[in-house]
C-alpha cells in the first residue's frame, strides 16, 4: 500500500507542484492514469457536472463510493482522493465509517470541507490511519447563497482564521490541505508556514499544486468558474488538453 504521506511530502522536498483533476469514470481515470496526473479526484462537483443540479448539496455517500469504484478501475500510478459530502461525516464515528468504505474502494486519501468544529473528526480519522485532505476557503457544501462564492481571506480577520486552520490542521496530523478561493497572498503565506502540502483551486499559483474541475479544462461544463481556463481549445483533444494543463501546473515555479 502506498505511503501517502511520504509520497505528498516528496512532491514538496522535490519542488515538484502537484497536478490534482477531478474524475468520475472509467474512461477518463484511464487517460489520466496515462498522462501520470499526480492526484485523481472524486470530487462532490459530481452533483453539478454528472447529476445536473446547481450545487453539491444533495450528492450522497453512495454518490461517491459509486464513482470512486468506477474511477480505481484504472488506478495504477496516481494517488485516488475522495471526497466525503456533506451529511457523510456528522461525527467522528460516521466520519470513520463512510472514509473506511472509500478506502475500501481503492482510495487513498479522503477530503473534508473543514471547520472548526471537524478538529475532533480529522484527529479521529488520522488516529485510525485514515489519510485527511483538509478543505477550506470557500466550503462548496455550505454555501447557501451567492454572497458565499467569492474571494476569502482578503480582511484581516478571516486571514487570521484561515491561518489559524491551517496551522491547527499541519497539527491535527493532517494530510494536505486545500484552498479553494484564497486570496493568492494569504495562500503563499500558508503555503510558506506549514510542512504538508497545499494545493489550490481558484487560489493562485504560489501553493504547492493545482486542482481543476476535469470538465471545465475540457469547455464541457454549463457554468465554469472564473478561474478556470478550457484548455481544449488550443489542442486537438482531450488528452492533448489534459497535458497541457499538466504541463502547465508543472511549469509553475515560485
Amino acid at each position: 500500500m502506498i505511503n501517502i504521506k511520504k509520497k505528498l511530502n516528496s512532491y514538496i522536498d522535490e519542488k515538484n507542484q502537484i497536478v490534482c483533476i477531478t474524475c468520475y469514470d472509467a474512461s477518463f481515470s484511464k487517460i489520466l492514469d496515462d498522462l501520470s496526473i499526480d492526484i485523481v479526484l472524486v470530487g462532490d462537483s459530481l452533483g453539478m457536472v454528472i447529476k445536473g443540479e446547481t450545487n453539491t448539496h444533495n450528492v450522497t455517500i453512495e454518490d461517491i463510493l459509486y464513482h470512486t469504484s468506477c474511477v480505481a478501475k484504472n488506478k495504477n500510478n496516481f494517488i485516488l482522493m475522495a471526497d466525503l459530502p456533506i451529511n457523510s461525516y456528522k461525527d467522528p464515528e460516521i466520519a470513520y465509517t463512510n472514509s473506511k468504505k472509500l478506502l475500501d474502494k481503492k482510495a487513498d486519501i479522503v477530503k473534508i470541507e473543514y471547520k472548526d468544529n471537524h478538529a475532533e473528526i480529522v484527529k479521529t480519522l488520522i488516529s485510525k490511519n485514515i489519510p485527511v485532505c483538509a478543505h477550506i476557503g470557500l466550503l462548496p457544501q455550505y454555501a447557501s447563497s451567492i454572497q458565499d462564492i467569492r474571494i476569502y481571506g482578503k480582511d484581516r480577520d478571516e486571514r487570521d482564521k484561515l491561518l489559524q486552520q491551517a496551522h491547527s490542521l499541519e497539527k491535527l496530523g493532517a494530510n494536505m490541505i486545500l484552498l479553494e478561493c484564497v486570496n493568492s497572498e494569504l495562500s503563499k503565506d500558508i503555503t510558506n508556514s506549514v510542512k504538508i502540502p497545499v494545493i489550490g483551486i481558484g487560489s493562485g499559483e504560489f501553493c504547492n499544486g493545482q486542482v481543476q474541475v476535469l470538465y471545465d479544462l475540457i469547455g464541457v461544463s454549463n457554468n465554469p468558474p472564473k478561474f478556470s481556463k478550457d484548455f481544449l481549445k488550443e489542442n486537438g483533444s482531450i488528452k492533448k488538453a489534459l497535458k497541457d494543463f499538466y504541463n502547465y501546473v508543472k511549469s509553475i515555479k515560485h
